[in-house]
């Protein structure tokens, strides 16, 4: 097991008592919503940053960047040259992201190239290997409580012919609206048992087994709010007492109708790194006479920390 992820277990009943996020924490959770509310005036949530591989984020832009995280829980860059996956990882160092999660899917550096494979490859099966749209949801939300995703970068090697943008919505924007309109509902979602994710049985192998916690979580050690959810109307198993069944639905009614959401087609050469927010992708076509769509994505354990050291280069 890596060091953070042992850190993370060791540390899983500690959390930082100042956190925002913990409901008796009424004075802490008003300054934070205010700053954040102001700042999500003054910023422009697709603002592109240029960014490139390197040891640390440009002095110049690292005040720019943490302001644009506390607003909008992620961040749009754009590098001057195409970047290979070993780049793409670098980058994301200087957030101080270096614990890589493991999906199926990966390559065996990790990271995963979304594109269309054919219909004899088993990743077919998968909806982010095809051109389809997915609906909302949060990366690897079926994973056990010590691999939960805290965070994911995205860059855009090869853009289609037409479609392929995503749409976010930042998941602390999700907790502020809900705390301000229902607060009691917080306690609902944060239920270890308000969603269940059945197992993942191939050709009488479990390739997943069945995994079930809550929507909303407070992270070991540090209190970041971790967001756990998907629209796939199969394959999901809710909670269905009135109060759960309340707070799934006014989830539902925030993505639904929300000033909240942004649109974002990325361009080549362009990406996004995110405390792993709510997201989903329009359907796309890709042109024959061009190279397909290629979206590399790295998703991690570790939230977003710009004072973390960024470690060695692998």
């Amino acid at each position: 097991m890596s060091a953070t992820l042992d850190h993370m277990n060791t540390a899983l009943n500690r959390c930082d008592e100042d956190s925002p996020f913990l409901l008796e924490n009424e004075g802490a959770y008003q300054a934070w919503r205010d700053r954040k509310l102001r700042y999500r005036k003054e910023l422009n949530a697709t603002t592109v940053y240029q960014l490139d591989p390197g040891p640390v984020l440009p002095q110049s832009t690292i005040a720019q960047i943490q302001r644009q995280l506390t607003a909008f829980s992620f961040v749009v860059f754009r590098s001057a040259d195409r970047l290979g996956k070993s780049e793409f990882l670098a980058l994301n160092r200087q957030f101080g992201l270096q614990e890589l999660d493991v999906n199926l899917g990966a390559d065996e550096d990790k990271v995963t190239s979304l594109q269309v494979v054919s219909e004899s490859d088993h990743r077919s099966q998968y909806i982010p290997y095809t051109n389809r749209g997915m609906n909302w949801h949060t990366d690897g939300y079926y994973n056990p409580e010590g691999r939960r995703i805290n965070a994911f970068g995205l860059y855009c090697v090869h853009q289609s012919e037409r479609g392929g943008s995503n749409f976010l919505f930042d998941h602390e924007m999700m907790y502020l609206i809900i705390r301000d309109q229902a607060p009691h509902l917080l306690k609902a979602l944060m239920r270890d048992d308000m969603m269940t994710i059945p197992a993942n049985v191939q050709g009488n192998r479990i390739i997943r087994a069945e995994e079930s916690g809550p929507i909303f979580s407070l992270q070991p050690g540090t209190c970041v709010l971790n967001m756990r959810y998907t629209s796939r109307p199969y394959n999901i198993v809710w909670k269905t007492d009135r109060q759960s069944v309340s707070a799934l639905n006014l989830v539902r009614e925030i993505l639904m109708d929300s000033e909240a959401i942004t649109e974002v087609r990325l361009e080549e050469q362009q990406g996004i790194v995110c405390n792993n927010v709510l997201h989903g992708r329009r359907p796309f076509w890709d042109n024959t006479d061009k190279p397909p769509r290629l979206v590399y994505r790295a998703r991690y354990y570790d939230p977003i920390d710009l004072d973390r050291d960024p470690g060695p280069v692998a």
